[in-house]
């Protein structure tokens, strides 16, 4: 049965009784609602003290503890991240907030314990070098030194907090100065990410980015339910649920009808599958992955029994403002239409669906709810074209949702059309 979204609403974040409060305005309301950023981020306030506190440090103990700590830390730090896909299947049975706390203590213990060892070692060398001149220089060094420090606590800082479970921690980070700066001059942690990813996030779904996610668009309207719902109502019947078995579980997303016997669906959905189907009102039919890109997170599934309308592609990319409806099964449940609107579009580099390497993929930022099981839902427009694949929702805000650009997907689709034969689906990404 194919039912509106009700509940299409905007995050808005308030200032109230002293703290941040992310709260949901209807379009219609959010002329009424008072959005503004708190006054001080405390993340950038923690920020800056840490970075006192360091120089402080750094001149006290001079530059050969803090050398050696360092080096301390980082061998804590490469073995604590050696070992954490080991540990990954003993800690899958915990709940996401205590898995993050554990992993993420054992992980700074380390790292202390490492720091610990090392800055002992030094201080016994800089007690050598006596109060002269080089004693001199060495406290100077160290004030250089524990600034470097601060800021690479505020680097890794980025890297932890992106895979962290905590949507309001990575809210604020979002909009901290001093990740952001730290974010533009130095590569994002990738091995942290992908390390932590493996434990930390069990969803399936393939990181978007790396290091902080890319601050939202300024805020753009969503079209009315009855809009949305003109949209979708053409363009439902092409819409099917798509089943998949593996991994000691069932997957569940959305596909769509893109050729005669051919649907587009996210590769995440079918990734390490035994046997896929698609749903029809008609039945239940076998599909076969004839094309799989682990990169774009995408897949052709054929399906010679689905007899449905096809869908096409939009001609150009949707631009800010383009209004449409995603049409997916959250949850795995009934169809379900929602409001979107293109509030951005641009390049995005983050990891491939196994987090194992780096790509960039061109992305339409929308504003819409995206869930799970709406992997692979259509971003129809209002001429009944398809303007994009959605494949990821945001950590921070779940106000947007992320969906490939139409024009990287036209290319595998025609590759893929005319192929009958499976192809290998990659390994469990749960």
């Amino acid at each position: 049965m194919l039912r509106p979204d009700r509940s299409s609403t905007v995050r808005c974040c308030v200032w109230r009784n002293g703290h941040g409060q992310f709260v949901d305005a209807r379009p219609g309301a959010l002329r009424d609602a008072t959005c503004h950023d708190p006054p001080v981020n405390p993340v950038d306030l923690i920020a800056i003290a840490l970075l006192i506190i360091a120089v402080i440090l750094g001149v006290r103990s001079g530059a050969l503890p803090q050398l050696l700590g360092l080096g301390g830390a980082a061998i804590g730090a490469i073995g604590g991240l050696a070992v954490l896909p080991a540990l990954a299947p003993v800690l899958d049975s915990l709940p996401p907030q205590i898995r993050a706390i554990v992993v993420l203590s054992g992980l700074l213990g380390l790292i202390g314990l490492g720091e610990g060892i090392g800055a002992t070692l030094g201080r016994h060398a800089s007690h050598a070098l006596g109060t002269g001149l080089l004693g001199a220089f060495d406290r100077v060094m160290g004030a250089l030194v524990g600034a470097a420090q601060a800021v690479l606590i505020l680097w890794l800082a980025g890297g932890v907090i992106a895979q962290a479970p905590a949507p309001n921690l990575a809210q604020l980070a979002q909009r901290s100065v001093a990740l952001r700066v730290v974010d533009a001059f130095l590569p994002p942690p990738t091995e942290v990410v992908v390390a932590l990813g493996e434990v930390l996030d069990d969803s399936g779904l393939p990181n978007v980015f790396i290091g902080l996610e890319q601050l939202p668009a300024p805020e753009i309207d969503l079209p009315s339910n009855e809009v949305a719902g003109r949209i979708g109502e053409r363009a439902a019947p092409s819409v099917l649920r798509v089943l998949a078995d593996g991994c000691q579980l069932r997957s569940s997303g959305t596909s769509f009808v893109v050729a005669e016997g051919y649907l587009v669906t996210n590769a995440h959905v079918v990734a390490g599958a035994r046997s896929v189907i698609v749903q029809t009102s008609a039945g239940s039919f076998e599909a076969t992955p004839v094309l799989v890109d682990l990169d774009l997170d995408l897949a052709v599934l054929y399906a010679r029994s689905v007899d449905a309308p096809i869908l096409e592609f939009a001609a150009a990319e949707p631009t800010r403002g383009d209004i449409g409806a995603t049409i997916g099964y959250p949850g795995g449940g009934d169809e379900t239409v929602k409001p979107a609107t293109v509030a951005t579009t641009y390049f995005a580099t983050g990891l491939d669906v196994t987090g194992s390497a780096r790509v960039t993929r061109r992305i339409l930022e929308l504003r819409a709810r995206v869930v799970p099981g709406d992997s692979g839902s259509p971003f129809v427009l209002e001429d009944g074209t398809v303007g994009g694949v959605v494949f990821a929702e945001s950590r921070v805000d779940p106000a947007v949702g992320y969906a490939l650009s139409p024009d990287q997907v036209v290319e595998l689709v025609d590759e893929a059309v005319g192929l009958t034969e499976p192809v290998p689906t990659g390994p469990c990404v749960r």
